[in-house]
């Protein structure tokens, strides 16, 4: 594992890829930074860590340095070589994703140096409140490490890099944007029931793209639709407003601008929420390279 983990680590720091990623995200954020908090006079770090237009540095940031993980390793022929070393498919995918957290720490631990900076500049307003700024950065970093097994997810499903970045950057997109899409839907039983029909139809064409089998596909498509079926004719007034509250719970980057961390509050469950979404997504990737691995 270790040997995996220092080879993914090597191949994003001897190229130029690593560098610009972590200065693209170390210039917009001092960029914010240096905005609000110095010239704006602003006590506030943490603002300045959710200013949306720093997200989307890193709904762009984050497609890119996944992509690569699995689709490069599928697309130059080096994934059977990878597979056949003698360690298991987790240590494989978790050497391939604490490499790429590693990557992430770096500019995570630079910036964790501004509000020590803030606290000595006279253009600051106030007295920084260091509990809220690292308890909000932390949170980001989690926020990140579940972007990153997202996008590793992404590129375990795909041979090209691209559609890998598309893929993760397309999902990222919709989190950030996922109140607003859950308040367009109704709260009528019937539309939750078909949402979550075509969800279940979406989670069958993964499946398909993990497997590569039409039958398990079908069996997961049809499983679920089926009993979402018993379930609404069993107990219709289960399913008012079903659908937009389930939007609601995985819209992530809603829980980071408007959570506890805001208010310097260490919030456990938003740690174990965004800990459980990097797991499943982890796993998932694990399942989905195993798949390959004895086919």
């Amino acid at each position: 594992m270790l040997a995996v983990y220092k080879r993914e680590i090597k191949s994003y720091l001897t190229g130029i890829t690593g560098y610009v990623m972590m200065a693209v995200i170390l210039a917009f954020v001092g960029f914010f930074v240096t905005f609000s908090n110095v010239y704006g006079g602003s006590p506030k770090f943490n603002y300045s860590l959710i200013t949306s237009v720093s997200f989307f540095v890193f709904l762009i940031i984050i497609p890119f340095i996944t992509m690569r993980s699995f689709a490069e390793e599928r697309r130059s022929k080096t994934e059977q070589l990878l597979l056949s070393l003698p360690i298991t498919t987790h240590r494989i995918v978790l050497a391939k994703y604490f490499a790429m957290l590693t990557l992430i720490a770096i500019p995570t631990l630079i910036i964790g140096l501004y509000p020590l900076i803030l606290s000595l500049s006279s253009g600051a307003e106030g007295v920084i409140n260091f509990a809220v700024s690292y308890n909000s950065l932390f949170m980001l970093f989690l926020l990140l490490a579940v972007m990153t097994a997202i996008g590793m997810f992404a590129s375990s499903l795909v041979e090209n890099q691209i559609v890998a970045a598309l893929i993760a950057a397309g999902a990222f997109f919709l989190m950030f944007f996922m109140s607003m899409i859950s308040s367009m839907f109704p709260s009528d039983p019937i539309v939750s029931l078909i949402a979550l029909v075509v969800c279940a139809a979406a989670l069958g064409a993964v499946v398909y793209g993990m497997t590569r089998s039409s039958t398990a596909a079908c069996v997961v498509t049809g499983g679920l639709s089926l009993i979402l079926f018993v379930m609404y004719f069993v107990d219709t007034a289960m399913f008012w407003g079903l659908f937009p509250s389930l939007l609601s719970s995985v819209a992530l980057f809603d829980v980071y601008m408007n959570g506890a961390s805001l208010l310097g509050v260490f919030d456990i469950g938003e740690i174990i929420y965004y800990l459980t979404f990097a797991a499943v997504f982890v796993f998932m990737t694990v399942e989905s390279v195993e798949r390959r691995r004895y086919n």
